[in-house]
């Protein structure tokens, strides 16, 4: 199985007239497993990194809007170094089969499925084999729009390029992913658009801030003031107050092991002078 030429003459598909390519296709339903991508050879590279993706362009031109079904970041076709043991007819040696599910929501029509490979060593090269199908779904094309664009790389068409030795990670692999990758490629054109990474569930709202912290409040001080007897005496428990000139005068705190009673009690005199002094 060649790769694409390194221009992209032949790209998509590594043909050039696709109306020789016989019947229909499968039909695929949305939601539901699709055919498996089954795939026959001895010249596996190491594996690499692959992805399964859709047109709505049936025979697909090099303008087709391809969107990405699911993401095999390693381990594709198989997981082996270099690669399989010759003999015989490579072409009746059976790898593993490619099983992906059709997104949910895609509309009807005629379409092309592509199966895209970037091969982990030997030559820096993209693999792209293509078959007809129909879809049977009910949706929109919002639900074709919304899925992340497919990977290019390693042809003279893009600027990216995917290293040798490395299970590329695709830049946007879709919400179906098997396997996690081990290495980005490098180039200015090598994003893709459409939602992002597997989705686990509907969004969760962020979590609440943590309550704010109150102030420790300082304890009450005794304000000077207010109309008062000569020489009364005022105590909150922890500072007293007493009444100069008709107004009562803060005169600090307890002293130690001294509690209200003592100084409601005990007969304090202060002369004119120090009092106005605490007053002010």
């Amino acid at each position: 199985m060649p790769p694409l030429d390194p221009s992209g003459s032949n790209f998509p598909c590594s043909i050039t007239d696709f109306s020789q390519a016989d019947g229909d296709g499968p039909t695929l339903s949305p939601g539901q497993a699709g055919p498996a991508i089954k795939l026959f050879g001895t010249a596996v590279h190491s594996g690499g990194s692959c992805q399964i993706s859709i047109t709505y362009d049936q025979p697909p031109n090099k303008n087709s809007v391809w969107k990405v079904m699911k993401s095999f970041q390693g381990g594709c076709p198989i997981d082996v170094q270099g690669n399989l043991p010759g003999g015989g007819d490579p072409t009746t040696n059976a790898l593993p089969a490619l099983q992906y599910t059709v997104p949910a929501g895609l509309p009807s029509g005629k379409a092309t499925v592509a199966w895209t490979w970037f091969n982990r060593s030997g030559n820096r090269e993209m693999y792209m084999r293509c078959h007809k199908a129909t879809v049977n779904g009910n949706g929109n094309q919002g639900a074709f729009n919304a899925l992340p664009d497919m990977f290019v790389a390693n042809i003279a068409t893009r600027d990216c390029k995917v290293p040798e030795g490395m299970n590329v990670k695709f830049p946007n692999p879709g919400q179906q992913v098997q396997g996690s990758g081990d290495g980005n490629p490098t180039g200015g054109q090598c994003g893709a658009s459409g939602p992002s990474g597997p989705l686990s569930g509907p969004p969760s709202n962020p979590p609440p801030p943590p309550p704010k912290q109150k102030s420790p409040v300082p304890p009450p001080v005794p304000v000077s003031g207010g109309a008062c007897s000569e020489g009364q005496r005022e105590c909150n428990g922890s500072s007293w107050s007493m009444c100069a000139n008709g107004i009562m005068v803060n005169m600090g705190p307890l002293a130690a092991g001294t509690d209200c009673s003592a100084v409601m009690k005990r007969d304090i005199r202060f002369s004119s002078a120090h009092m106005a002094k605490r007053a002010l």
